[in-house]
């Protein structure tokens, strides 16, 4: 709703006025309706005033009936027909059934006084024990009688037993009546409270002797009863006496008033102060009279108002003091209903807002049709203007009054036309990006403007600055292509200035205007308009002119990096076409974006024909080929005959992200062709030395063995070191041999269950001649719980003898460990031993071919292929080998192999 009401004008124009309206009138009728709620306030506190004074006034009249009442029984004389004594008589000889006799007919008489109605009479002696009490009975006229009542240590009846009197004000005395509340003990145990009022009785047996006291009379009406009697009197709607310290005492409103009655500190600290001022706004003075002596008393009683809501429903209450034989015994207060006065405020408001609607509704309409008038033509200017923004450039107003709209329209209209013409230019100009077809619109457009107008671009070449232009430009203009600049004279700011140039002037060329091409602040061309006519520019076209050559400008800055990319992008296909490696290049997605003609060749027959290139649909993770002979790790793909290894590398920008792929593929095919005549002539060779070999290795055992008497020690000394030698040699061709094998794919696997242990005594049996020549304790620690291994039994015979053969090289003393144990799913074999150690720097490549640890003069350390074999013979069967070692302790290999139950739980479980 208020993004309407800021939309329209003839709301922006109304709606102040209509403020202003309303405004005026809402002021007037809350003037108006002040008045009215001031006036109902005020007299509805005039009420409450009223009903408060009676209420004080009714309490000091029960007050003043209580003493009446109690001088009625202290004069009551003997009654000869009934035989009743005198009251006096009957207390002086505490004669209590006289006593009751003599009162019978005045409690009747108390009960019949509305002012009076007791519902406790005590008559008592000086010693305050009562020689009758009577109280009300529910429903009888007969009062039940107490006996044994003791009033003794009340304050107020020790006052009249010792005969105090009442002091008041300043020095004034009232009386020795005293009137105040006490609670008296009913049968169930619970007191309840009366309002009292106590007398002195005495004899006197002379006029010269002082009178005796023989005791005093006390009349009491219930608190609750004479709240009731006073809030009737009154016409209060409820009624409640509360404590000095503004605590609730009795109250005849329901128990849901109750927590809002009691006087708050704050409230009782104020009704202190306007009472200790005297000045009363509300209640007055309250006025008390006595019997004896006959005199009246001004006591300020002043008020407090406030509001309570309990509920649905609302109170005006008034407290004041509650004044007891012209002294403050707490406070009283009473409450009426807001009813009366808010539904006559409502009555008297509703009245006023009729009013003020009636003239809200005409000032509204009023206001509309002057508003109407005035906004008509702006609506229509509004639905062009949106027209034209919404693409619609040729709408046109239509608002012909002769006025200041009128010839807002006119102005909309021109402006819309050149705008139009603007925006088609700025389209054109966006489609193209040949400088010359550019250069071809901006002269048109400027031609619009000013006849004979020519557009002229000035861009880099080779050696300065080099004229262009459109293809229809004037034969005269033809000349300016043939000559270079060999320096730009523009200024550095985006604005037409004036140009002069002699080449211009020499093809007739009168004025020119010239602005800047500019990329990251850097000059790197120019636009020229030119005209034949001395001072063409006139300064209304050159506002417009600006705009064009802005625009021109742009797409200018345009073509120069268009032809600078076509021309850096024909370079590096060029580049790329001379690469005799293949260059793919792949975005983000995956999808190939460049592949050189190499590539194309390479790839060939696997490479679709058609359809958009995915990296995916390229065969560039098929099956590897390895080639190891040399310690050379090569990865290789084979795509029909040829053999290509791929090396890919992320394309990142500038902030780190990955935008694509280059893959480059190198044709190593002779090269693995040069590998495999290297590998089959390493065999060949490999198994024609291991026949003589054993041929030698044959005769020398015999030799040996037959224990020639010819031979000394010398002699067979040298056929042992013939034998040691010929073991050495077959050893090495054997490597060999196995190495051929793993290059060439011809090793086989046959995993299966297998126990450890027979398979380590196996290879370790026939070395423990050669470690015991050598000193060497051999120990074997294999568990006898150790699961089953999945893995070759002959294959990992020949890693572990590798293991084995390499300690039996390199240590000469010690001790060598062989032990196993369970890591997860995983069970691991250790070869531990104390021979030199080996560095640090050598233990990542000690499992690469022909790798020795430098310093290792042992005669029997071996050619580097042991550990490289074990390697490879370990991987085969799906395990892994690692070594840790302190250079001068010793080395630790460990192989690790899979459990065959774990491995048959995968099977079962797939």
């Amino acid at each position: 709703m208020i993004r309407i009401l800021r939309s329209r004008l003839q709301y922006t124009i109304i709606l102040p006025y209509l403020l202003l309206m309303i405004i005026v009138m809402l002021v007037g009728s809350g003037i108006a309706m002040t008045l009215v709620a001031g006036s109902w306030q005020e007299r509805f506190n005039n009420q409450l005033g009223q009903v408060a004074r009676n209420f004080a006034e009714t309490f000091a009249l029960r007050e003043i009936s209580n003493i009446a009442y109690l001088g009625q029984i202290a004069f009551t004389t003997a009654n000869a027909d009934t035989g009743a004594p005198a009251v006096v008589d009957a207390i002086a000889q505490r004669d209590e059934d006289g006593l009751a006799l003599a009162l019978r007919g005045l409690w009747t008489l108390g009960q019949s006084n509305e002012n009076v109605a007791p519902d406790r009479l005590v008559i008592f002696d000086p010693t305050g024990l009562a020689l009758l009490d009577w109280e009300r009975a529910p429903s009888s006229d007969v009062p039940i009688r107490y006996v044994g009542t003791n009033l003794a240590g009340s304050p107020l009846i020790e006052n009249v037993l010792r005969g105090v009197q009442t002091p008041i004000g300043d020095g004034d005395v009232l009386g020795d009546k005293y009137s105040g509340l006490i609670a008296f003990r009913q049968s169930d145990g619970s007191d309840v409270l009366h309002f009292f009022t106590v007398a002195p009785l005495y004899a006197r047996a002379g006029d010269n002797e002082p009178p005796q006291l023989l005791g005093g009379l006390l009349v009491a009406q219930r608190l609750d009863r004479t709240l009731a009697f006073l809030q009737e009197r009154s016409q209060a709607a409820l009624t409640a006496l509360l404590k000095s310290d503004g605590t609730l005492l009795a109250t005849t409103a329901p128990t849901s008033f109750l927590p809002v009655l009691p006087l708050d500190p704050t409230q009782l600290a104020l009704l202190t102060e306007v009472n200790e001022r005297g000045t009363c706004l509300d209640i007055g003075s309250l006025s008390g009279r006595v019997v004896t002596p006959v005199e009246r008393v001004n006591v300020p009683a002043c008020s407090l108002l406030t509001t309570a809501r309990v509920g649905d429903y609302e109170y005006q209450l008034v407290y004041a003091p509650l004044i007891i034989r012209g002294a403050q015994s707490g406070y009283f207060a009473v409450g009426l209903s807001r009813d009366f006065i808010l539904s006559a405020w409502a009555s008297s408001r509703n009245a006023v807002l009729g009013v003020t609607a009636t003239l809200a509704l005409a000032a509204v309409l009023v206001g509309y049709w002057v508003a109407r008038r005035i906004t008509r033509p702006l609506h229509e200017l509004v639905a062009v203007a949106d027209a034209v923004s919404a693409g619609q450039l040729d709408r046109r107003s239509v608002i012909t009054e002769e006025n200041e709209l009128g010839r807002l329209s006119l102005a909309f209209n021109q402006m819309t036309a050149h705008l139009l013409h603007l925006y088609q230019t700025s389209r054109q100009l966006s489609r193209e990006l040949r400088i010359e077809s550019i250069l071809q619109i901006a002269a048109a457009s400027a031609a619009d403007l000013l006849p004979q107008m020519e557009a002229i671009a000035v861009v880099p070449a080779p050696d300065g600055w080099q004229f262009r232009l459109r293809p229809d430009a004037p034969l005269s203009y033809a000349a300016l292509t043939s000559h270079c600049l060999t320096a730009l004279a523009m200024p550095g700011e985006a604005q037409l200035t004036p140009y002069v140039d002699s080449h211009l002037a020499a093809i007739g060329v009168a004025s020119a205007l010239a602005i800047p091409l500019q990329q990251d602040q850097q000059t790197i061309g120019g636009l020229i308009f030119a005209h034949p006519e001395p001072a063409a520019f006139p300064t209304s076209v050159l506002p417009h002119l600006q705009v064009i050559a802005n625009m021109t400008a742009v797409a200018l800055v345009n073509a120069l990096l268009y032809e600078a990319a076509q021309y850096d992008a024909e370079q590096r296909r060029a580049i790329l076409a001379s690469i005799s490696d293949g260059v793919i290049v792949s975005d983000a997605r995956g999808r190939i974006v460049l592949l050189n003609p190499t590539a194309q060749q390479m790839l060939q027959p696997a490479l679709p024909v058609n359809g958009e290139l995915h990296l995916r649909q390229l065969p560039l993770n098929r099956s590897e080929v390895r080639s190891e002979l040399f310690g050379r790790p090569d990865q290789v793909i084979k795509i029909g005959d040829r053999f290509l290894t791929v090396s890919r590398s992320p394309v990142c920008l500038a902030d780190g992200r990955s935008s694509g792929e280059v893959i480059v593929l190198h044709d190593i095919t002779a090269s693995i062709q040069i590998d495999r005549a290297k590998t089959d002539f390493i065999a060949t060779i490999s198994h024609e030395l291991r026949t003589p070999l054993t041929v030698v290795r044959g005769y020398t055992d015999l030799l040996l063995r037959q224990a020639i008497p010819a031979f000394d020690a010398e002699q067979r000394e040298m056929l042992e070191q013939i034998r040691q030698s010929a073991v050495q040699m077959t050893h090495l061709v054997n490597n060999a041999i196995m190495v051929a094998n793993l290059d060439s794919g011809q090793i086989e696997t046959n995993l299966q269950a297998i126990e450890l242990a027979p398979i380590v005594e196996s290879v370790l049996r026939p070395l423990y001649a050669a470690f015991r020549e050598r000193g060497v304790q051999v120990t074997l620690a294999l568990p006898e719980d150790l699961p089953l291994v999945l893995a070759d039994r002959e294959l990992l015979k020949q890693a572990l003898a590798q293991l084995l053969d390499n300690a039996r090289r390199y240590v000469t003393q010690g001790r060598v460990l062989i032990s196993a144990g369970l890591a997860g799913c995983d069970v691991w074999v250790a070869v531990s031993d104390t021979g030199p150690g080996i560095p640090e720097d050598v233990i990542g490549r000690l499992f690469t071919r022909f790798q020795r640890v430098d310093g290792n003069n042992s005669a029997q350390r071996g050619g580097g292929l042991g550990l490289a074999i074990a390697r490879q013979l370990i991987e085969l069967q799906g395990g892994t080998i690692a070594v840790t070692s302190i250079p001068g302790q010793g080395s630790t290999f460990t192989i690790q192999l899979r459990c065959a139950q774990e491995q048959s739980r995968a099977v079962a479980e797939q």
